[in-house]
């Protein structure tokens, strides 16, 4: 009786356990979608892709892992139960991201450097994967700020500045160039803190950053002309020409920029040749061509100095050559002599203002002109006395090393005039004006 008893109990037991077995499906579903689902374990090898069912032990708490690239992993613990509904499971996935925060006061116009890839001037937000990254800011070629920031998935992650850090000389160069760095040991790559730069370390980085040193492009000048004399005898009291296109290419160059070195580096030799590409024909009161056809250009070539004031604003002085062509072709002598024949050659002395309003940059400019001849114009009377000056504003915005600069500019020629004869049929005037107003577009290449 004794031995039936224990039987029977082991037969119950055994058939309990039996009973616990088994498995039930489970439906998983993720946002993002296309995630892998994994059970208890990511060696035991991928089960699908949300959405779908994975089988999963009847009354056992039991692990399911839902992973996806860029996303950090959820795992949800779930217990089946042997009857009754079986709740999904749905897990919505956060991205293994997080942003970096440099927007202190003292880092104001300063470039950003993470992981030696410049992301643009403080202050601004920067999202990054979530862990350790090299963040730079520097401001003038020294670095503010240089150190290891560790940062978790989601989580904003504010940089200061350092309180008594020695600022040291970086290289940066736009879409990869390298930022100085102190070195960061393993065990400081887990700290979740800002510290000084380490300038023992930095020894043998650059002293000085390389900035652009050439721009190249292709000018299109559109010219507008208002010439008229005072008290004009036989002469037509004005001239005026619409819409003269010329084209040509300009350069600039930075020579101790190109050699790195470390005094004037602001100093710049400009050029600039356009040439006249419509020749329009002169009209008389009837509009019907008297002969003359306009012929413009422009050569300029100058000596410049940019000096910053802080990080977005700059002054610079310029002064060179300058020859403006306001000159005709064609026609019979006694035609040319009715229209103002100028050919400008002057030395040019100006100063120039600037700023950065993001990625764009205005700028005016105002400059006196010593004019050292006035071409065929000046030769019709005794003698000509000519005084010059000239404003501009434009703006120029950049796109990588991409450039496009637009200018409005106005030219003042005032003449003088000595007349060589007191005959009644001569043609005389005691001075005149000369106006010229070039919308100016250049479309170039910085390197």
């Amino acid at each position: 009786m004794r031995r039936a008893l224990v039987a029977g109990v082991l037969l119950g037991v055994c058939a309990g356990t039996a009973s616990a077995g088994g498995t039930r499906s489970v439906q998983v579903t993720s946002e993002p979608k296309d995630a892998s689902v994994y059970v208890d374990d990511v060696t035991t090898g991928e089960r699908c892709h949300t959405p779908c069912a994975v089988d999963v032990p009847i009354g056992v708490e039991t692990s399911i892992i839902v992973q996806k690239s860029g996303y950090t992993p959820d795992i949800i613990l779930v217990t089946v139960p042997r009857k009754g509904k079986v709740a999904p499971v749905s897990s919505t996935l956060v991205a293994a991201v997080a942003t970096i925060e440099i927007k202190d006061a003292a880092f104001r116009g300063a470039k950003i450097l993470i992981d030696d890839v410049e992301k643009g001037q403080a202050p601004q937000s920067v999202q990054v994967d979530a862990g350790p990254h090299h963040v730079a800011v520097v401001s003038k070629g020294k670095a503010i700020f240089d150190d290891i920031v560790d940062v978790d998935p989601g989580a904003d992650q504010e940089v200061k500045p350092v309180a008594g850090a020695a600022a040291t000389t970086v290289a940066t160069t736009s879409g990869g160039g390298g930022g100085g760095g102190g070195g960061t040991s393993d065990d400081e790559l887990g700290a979740n803190v800002t510290k000084p730069v380490d300038v023992e370390k930095q020894a043998e980085e650059p002293k000085t950053p390389k900035k652009t040193f050439i721009n190249v492009g292709g000018a299109m000048d559109i010219g507008f002309r208002q010439f008229s004399y005072d008290q004009p005898v036989n002469l037509a009291a004005t001239e005026s020409e619409v819409g003269a296109v010329m084209l040509g290419p300009t350069l600039e160059l930075w020579p101790i920029e190109a050699i790195g070195g470390s005094h004037f580096r602001g100093l710049s030799i400009y050029g600039k040749v356009v040439f006249g590409v419509n020749h329009q024909p002169v009209l008389d009161a009837t509009n019907m061509p008297v002969g003359p056809a306009t012929y413009w250009g422009n050569i300029e070539v100058d000596l410049r100095h940019r000096w910053m004031i802080g990080d977005e604003s700059s002054i610079t002085a310029e002064g060179g050559f300058v020859r403006d062509q306001l000159e005709f072709t064609g026609g019979s002598s006694a035609t040319r002599a009715d229209v103002p024949v100028a050919d400008y050659r002057s030395i040019r002395i100006g100063v120039r203002a600037a700023t950065m309003l993001g990625a764009l940059q205005p700028f005016a400019a105002a400059e006196g002109r010593i004019v050292l001849s006035g071409g065929e114009l000046a030769t019709r009377f005794a003698s000509a006395d000519i005084t010059g000056a000239r404003i501009a504003a434009g703006a120029e915005v950049k796109a990588g090393p991409i450039y496009l600069r637009a200018q409005a500019a106005l030219t003042y020629y005032g003449w003088t005039f000595t007349n060589a004869s007191s005959d009644p049929m001569a043609k005389t005037a005691s001075g005149a004006t000369d106006m010229v107003e070039v919308l100016s577009f250049v479309l170039g290449i910085a390197h």
